[in-house]
């Protein structure tokens, strides 16, 4: 486990950006999929999170949160100026907030993503799907700091 200290929105999303950067060059990416899950009180800074993360791959969102939606596709293309390699070539934003099963998610099509290689998943809520089991997940809880702006991050 690793606790990271955000003191700002920007700290935050250099964060979600510095992930991105280290998941871009695994080799294990060409198999599976990684799942990233963000659980943490409204307001922690998943999709804040999750803005940095996709930043790095040259994604600005306008509306980062799928909350509506619940999940959001972006491709990534290899021609992008990256400075490091990238084996990603899509990323999946789901927000389960609203989902209370994993039946709710093979509505969306999860078990087809969970069979996608060059692929990550960020979710945010995972905590609300009863029954989702995920193997070797990357499991980012997020949680106010004591002082306005700070976040406590654990990454396990």
């Amino acid at each position: 486990m690793i606790k990271v200290i955000s003191f700002s929105e920007k700290v935050t999303k250099q964060i979600g950006a510095s992930i991105a950067q280290q998941i871009s060059c695994r080799e294990s990416l060409h198999e599976k999929p990684i799942f990233i899950l963000l659980e943490g009180n409204l307001g922690a800074g998943k999709t804040t999170f999750t803005k940095g993360f996709l930043e790095h791959f040259g994604i600005k969102p306008k509306a980062a949160s799928p909350t509506f939606v619940i999940a959001k596709r972006y491709s990534t293309t290899k021609d992008k100026k990256l400075k490091t390699k990238n084996t990603i070539s899509d990323i999946w934003h789901i927000d389960a907030y609203r989902l209370k099963s994993k039946e709710d998610l093979e509505l969306i099509g999860f078990n087809e993503i969970k069979k996608q290689p060059h692929t990550v998943v960020l979710m945010e809520w995972p905590g609300n799907v009863k029954g989702l089991i995920l193997k070797n997940a990357i499991r980012i809880n997020l949680e106010y700091g004591n002082i306005e702006n700070e976040r406590s991050m654990e990454i396990k």
